[in-house]
C-alpha cells in the first residue's frame, strides 16, 4: 500500500470530499467508516428511473438529485450490476458515469453508506433503481389496427394499451382452472403479492352441463377490476357420428389418435365440407361459445380469443397433437377463417383480439410460417413454451414475430417455468404478456412451489419486477 494514498484517503474522508480521480485504486485501502446513523437525506429524483428500458448510446452518465447537500464516502461504493462506477458530486446531486451495453439489464445500488450528508453528521438514505437498455434490432412496425375494421371501443383500447406497452412492460398472466373459477389468479396474487393482469379461461366443456358458461361472473370480475380477459379452446368433438347425436361425450375428445386416451376420429377434413355430419357439428359448437362471446360482449368486455391453439403439436412439426391439426397446415387454416368469418361477420361479435399460437423449434422456423393463417385473421401472435429454464427464449419470440412480416405483437400464450421480465426486455423478447399454466387444486393443496418448479420466491420475483404489470397497474380500458 502507498502510505500517502492512505493519508489522502482519510483526509478526504474527515473533509467529506470525494475522490473520483485515482486510476491507481486497485491497491488503495481505505479506512472503517465510524458507525454513523442514516438520515432523511434522500435522492428525489433520478435521470433513469425504475423499469426504464433505454439505449445505450443515449446514456453516458446518471444524475441523482438528492433533497439536501452530499458528498461521496470513498470507502464505500456506488455500483452498476457489481461493478463500482466513477463518481462525482455536483450542484444537488451525483453524477454517475457509465458504459452501458445493449440488450441488457441493470441494477444501480447506491449502499446506505456511499453517500454522507448533512455535512459528515448522517449518511443519505440507501437508493437503487433497475432498469434495462434496448436490443440493437430495429423495432417492429406494427400494425395500429385490428384485424376487425368493426372492432368494438374497448378491444380497440386493450389493443393500443399492448402497443403502448410492447418493448417496455409485460403484462402478467395466469390461467384459470378448468372449472372457470378465479382460484389460480387467487393463488398467485397469495404467492406474488399481485393479480395478473390477464387470466385465462377454456371452453373445454362447453358441451357438458356441469359447467354454465353462461355465468360469466368469473371473466366479469377480472374485467371489472381492470384486468385483461382471455378465452382458449380445447375443442372436444365427437370420435363418430353416433356418438354426436347422442350426445355421447364420453366419446369426444380434443387429441388426435395416439395422442391420449382422450383423443377422436374427428376428421377435419369432413367438417370443412357442407352438408356433412361434422360440419353440422363445428358449426353448432361455434354457435354455442358465440353466445357467451355475445354475453361478455354485451356487458363491454372485449375477449383477448385463442382458439385452434398448438395446431401443428410436435414442436419438430411431424405428430400433431390436436384434431385440428391432424391432416396438415392448410385444413387449420380452412377452419380458423371459417371460424373468424361465423363469429365477426355471422354473430357481429366486435368484442374479439384474435390469437394464433404457434409452435417453435429452431430449424423449424419455415414450418411455422407456413401454417400462419394471415395477419388479416390474426391480431396477436402466441408461442406457447414449456422450457426446463427460465431464459427469455429471443429465438422464438424473434421467429414468431419475423412470421407476421414484424407487424403483429406477440404473446408468452402459455409457460411453465416462468422467464425473466428483465432479461426479456433487455435480450428485445418483447412478449407482449405471459400466461402461465395454472397447477391443478394447488390453493387446496397448500403448496408454494407449482408444477412447473416456480417457487414462491420465483413467482414474486417476476411479479414484483418493474418491467411487469399486473392487475393493480391496469388502467381502465372501458
Amino acid at each position: 500500500m502507498k502510505p500517502y494514498k492512505y493519508i489522502l484517503a482519510a483526509a478526504a474522508l474527515t473533509l467529506g470530499v470525494s475522490l473520483t480521480g485515482c486510476n491507481d485504486d486497485d491497491d488503495l485501502i481505505f479506512p472503517d467508516v465510524p458507525e454513523t446513523p442514516t438520515g432523511d437525506v434522500k435522492v428525489v429524483a433520478s435521470s433513469v428511473v425504475d423499469g426504464a428500458v433505454v439505449n445505450a448510446a443515449d446514456v453516458e452518465t446518471i444524475y441523482l438529485n438528492y433533497d439536501g447537500i452530499v458528498s461521496l464516502n470513498p470507502a464505500a461504493h456506488i455500483t452498476l450490476n457489481g461493478t463500482s462506477l466513477w463518481a462525482e458530486t455536483t450542484d444537488g446531486g451525483l453524477l454517475l458515469h457509465v458504459e452501458l451495453q445493449p440488450a441488457t439489464a441493470y441494477t444501480l445500488d447506491v449502499p446506505a453508506t456511499a453517500v454522507i450528508a448533512n455535512k459528515g453528521n448522517s449518511y443519505a438514505q440507501p437508493f437503487s433503481v433497475t432498469f434495462a437498455t434496448a436490443s440493437d434490432a430495429s423495432a417492429a412496425d406494427y400494425l395500429t389496427t385490428l384485424s376487425n375494421p368493426s372492432a368494438s371501443t374497448q378491444a380497440r383500447k386493450v389493443y393500443d394499451f399492448l402497443l403502448a406497452q410492447n418493448g417496455k412492460r409485460i403484462l402478467s398472466g395466469a390461467m384459470a382452472n378448468v372449472n372457470l373459477n378465479n382460484d389460480f389468479a387467487d393463488w398467485v396474487y397469495g404467492t406474488g403479492y399481485a393479480y395478473p393482469a390477464v387470466t385465462g379461461y377454456d371452453f373445454i366443456n362447453i358441451n357438458d352441463s356441469w359447467i354454465d358458461y353462461n355465468d360469466i361472473s368469473a371473466p366479469l370480475s377480472q374485467w371489472n377490476k381492470n384486468g385483461l380477459v382471455n378465452y382458449m379452446w380445447h375443442w372436444q368433438a365427437p370420435t363418430d357420428e353416433a356418438a354426436y347425436r347422442a350426445g355421447d361425450t364420453s366419446r369426444y375428445g380434443f387429441y388426435a389418435p395416439g395422442a391420449s386416451e382422450q383423443s377422436t376420429e374427428f376428421d377435419i377434413r369432413e367438417a370443412l365440407k357442407s352438408g356433412t355430419w361434422q360440419n353440422e357439428f363445428i358449426i353448432n359448437d361455434i354457435d354455442k361459445v358465440a353466445a357467451v362471446l355475445r354475453k361478455l360482449a354485451d356487458a363491454g368486455v372485449p375477449v383477448i380469443w385463442r382458439p385452434l391453439h398448438e395446431a401443428a403439436g410436435s414442436y419438430e412439426y411431424n405428430n400433431p397433437w390436436f384434431w385440428w391439426g391432424r391432416y396438415g397446415e392448410e385444413a387449420t387454416k380452412e377452419l380458423w377463417k371459417l371460424m373468424y368469418d361465423r363469429l365477426v361477420n355471422y354473430h357481429g361479435l366486435n368484442n374479439l383480439i384474435w390469437v394464433w399460437t404457434a409452435q417453435y423449434s429452431e430449424g423449424y422456423e419455415a414450418n411455422m410460417a407456413g401454417g400462419y393463417p394471415g395477419n388479416e385473421y390474426v391480431d396477436i401472435v402466441g408461442v406457447d413454451l414449456y422450457e426446463d429454464n427460465n431464459d427469455a427464449q429471443p429465438g422464438a419470440y424473434q421467429a414468431a414475430l419475423a412470421m407476421t412480416g414484424g407487424k403483429r405483437m406477440v404473446a408468452l400464450s402459455e409457460t411453465g417455468a416462468l422467464e425473466m421480465p428483465a432479461d426479456c426486455i433487455a435480450k428485445g423478447a418483447n412478449w407482449s404478456w405471459f400466461m402461465l399454466w395454472y397447477t391443478y387444486d394447488i390453493a387446496n393443496k397448500g403448496l408454494t412451489t407449482d408444477d412447473f418448479g416456480n417457487t414462491a420466491e420465483l413467482i414474486r420475483q417476476v411479479m414484483q419486477s418493474p418491467f411487469v404489470i399486473n392487475r393493480e397497474q391496469m388502467p381502465s380500458l372501458k
